[in-house]
């Protein structure tokens, strides 16, 4: 088979990426591992429940990554729930309060006695006035610390980090890519989205655009190998099929890019550096309660265990029954947890217990449930090292037609945000560049 472009995973930021370059008038072909598309986005419905692949947030939803690859498709925004801050709970110890970047929030909230409270503002102005590109391989925990000497103030603000990048322990992230990205979304007027019909009512929307401009999405298609004729690919072989064309992106997470190299080639060489890179990863328990379990609160993170749950669907209605309530539930994870059957063991009983303590009742009340006991969130952990090292740019030396998207890549954003502006990047680099993609027609037989 034979189109202008491959894109390898038909996650985020290749279904994105495909999009944009079938609108663009390019035949494009997504080659997809799983029977359905999506990837961690991926959304399904169970007893009138939306649930998607644990708890997701799009950041500045407005005039994010998210809304500009929307409108660029020409397709109709995106309707969100807005999590209201008030009603976003915090717990330290015996303290349980809200918090919120409100100035009157700071100076009130009983999360903190007065004297933390007064740190506490403190460390939000210096949030807003940190001069990011002098923090160099600064981690997080470390600028923490040259801020504050106040220990609640510092957990709440590792705790914070945690939440916004589901990062544990947030102390070993890079000062620099935590510090833009709260300097991005923490002081903006759009705050936070919960998506309405899950993220399914994104990809989907990613998906008609490509297929009414001419494009193929095909699922089972899992990638084999990448076919080279010296720096060039010419060609991708997935499920025993050659799919041929004069560009491709990968859009697969850097661990599993390596294996498509040939062996020995310049290419394996130029990805071999990302083969042990280290991810994100967290465990999540979904629940679809028959009845609405807690009313005054929607969200509450446990600062001392970095657990986090979220009644998703008091925030957008649409994601359960009426009168019923969804919940996402998440223990994050370190690296040694992730890596130890005990530790994993450890936190789910944290986080059961988490349930037992801020949800009453629950129990009975489960009509749906999902456990997803390890699963990848992000597929690089943002430490100055890794960062440094290891961020996945547009495309290596060895192979002048390839590019690549994704939340490896090296563009500041977080999450989600960074597959999306990543796919805006190699879709416009595509286009500016036409010598370097030969038509379907153009190709060799």
């Amino acid at each position: 088979m034979k189109s202008d472009v491959v894109v390898v995973g038909g996650g985020l930021a290749g279904l994105a990426t495909a999009a944009l370059l079938a609108r663009e008038g390019k035949s494009v072909v997504v080659l997809e591992k799983g029977n359905q598309p999506g990837g961690r986005a991926y959304t399904y419905a169970e007893k009138g429940f939306t649930l998607n692949y644990g708890p997701h947030a799009v950041y500045n939803p407005d005039t994010g990554p998210v809304a500009n690859v929307i409108e660029r498709l020409g397709c109709a925004p995106l309707a969100y729930g807005r999590p209201d801050p008030a009603m976003s709970f915090w717990s330290d110890g015996d303290r349980l309060a809200a918090i919120s970047d409100k100035p009157t929030s700071l100076l009130t909230t009983g999360l903190f006695p007065l004297a933390s409270r007064v740190q506490l503002g403190k460390l939000m102005l210096a949030f807003r006035m940190a001069k990011v590109d002098r923090l160099g391989d600064l981690t997080y925990g470390e600028w923490v610390k040259q801020q504050t000497g106040d220990e609640r103030v510092r957990r709440f603000a590792l705790a914070f980090a945690t939440l916004n990048t589901y990062t544990r322990p947030s102390a070993e992230l890079s000062a620099k890519f935590l510090l833009q990205h709260v300097q991005r979304t923490l002081f903006s007027k759009e705050g936070v989205g919960y998506m309405n019909g899950g993220w399914g009512a994104m990809y989907r929307a990613f998906i008609d655009v490509l297929t009414s401009n001419g494009g193929r999405l095909i699922t089972g298609a899992n990638a084999d190998a990448f076919e080279m004729n010296g720096s060039s690919v010419t060609a991708v072989v997935a499920a025993g099929e050659r799919y041929e064309a004069g560009v491709f992106v990968c859009a697969l997470a850097p661990q599993d890019a390596p294996a498509l190299a040939p062996q020995g080639s310049p290419l394996a060489a130029d990805l071999a550096r990302w083969a042990n890179v280290q991810d994100v990863r967290a465990l999540c328990i979904d629940l679809g309660f028959s009845r609405r379990v807690r009313t005054e609160s929607k969200l509450v993170f446990d600062i001392e265990r970095d657990l986090y749950y979220s009644l998703h669907s008091e925030v957008t209605p649409d994601l359960a029954p009426e009168g019923a309530q969804l919940l996402h539930a998440m223990a994050y994870l370190s690296a040694d947890d992730a890596s130890s059957d005990a530790a994993l063991a450890t936190r789910r009983a944290d986080l059961t217990d988490g349930l037992d303590r801020w949800f009453a009742g629950w129990r009975d009340a489960i009509v749906v449930e999902r456990v997803l006991p390890n699963v990848r969130v992000a597929s690089l952990r943002r430490t100055p090292e890794q960062t440094d090292a290891h961020a996945v740019p547009l495309q290596v030396p060895s192979a002048e037609n390839l590019y690549f998207a994704g939340d490896a890549r090296d563009v500041p954003y977080v999450l989600a945000d960074i597959s999306l502006a990543s796919a805006i990047e190699v879709a416009d680099a595509i286009v500016a560049a036409p010598a370097t993609v030969r038509t379907a027609e153009a190709i060799p037989a």
